[in-house]
């Protein structure tokens, strides 16, 4: 699949695949896509996973991959870039000739990276939960128990 072929219309994109195929390649690849093409802010953007690791990584990999842009329109006789994103540079630069203009923009978001929600769904939903406990009528500190060991114990307790 093209990454530069994805379609960014709706705003929601789910990336599902087996373990390294990539993914975090491609989240980085779309999030630089966004920012650039449709002028999405860091703080527009909600990264989900499944471990707090695979959330740094992916932060990592969307800085360097925005990084290395900035570095090859810098130096472009030096700086080697892989062909995802010379691909996109080059169709992109048709459009726009701008380089100063794309400096900037990798640059602003360069300094707002703290801005970019790249999280766990279990961090992702007790942030939720503590957002909107008196809509939902919870607890206003709720308390998720991790331990499954204590849901064994009351099952076999009932039976």
């Amino acid at each position: 699949m093209d990454i530069n072929k994805i379609k960014l219309d709706n705003n929601f994109k789910l990336v599902e695949a087996s373990a390294g195929t990539g993914k975090s390649f491609t989240l980085a690849h779309l999030v630089l896509r966004n920012v650039l093409e449709k002028k999405i802010k860091p703080e527009e953007i909600l990264l989900l996973s499944f471990t707090k690791n695979t959330c740094s990584e992916l932060r990592d990999k969307i800085l360097s991959r925005f990084n290395k842009l900035k570095l090859f329109l810098q130096n472009r006789d030096v700086t080697e870039i892989d062909n995802t994103l010379l691909e996109w540079y080059k169709s992109y630069q048709i459009e726009r000739s701008n380089t100063e203009g794309l400096l900037f923009e990798i640059d602003n978001f360069v300094n707002s990276i703290y801005k970019l929600n790249v999280t766990t769904f279990h961090s992702y939903c007790n942030t939720i939960l503590k957002e909107f406990s008196i809509d939902i009528g919870s607890a206003q500190d709720p308390f998720i128990e991790n331990n499954i060991d204590n849901l064994y114990q009351d099952i076999i307790d009932d039976l």
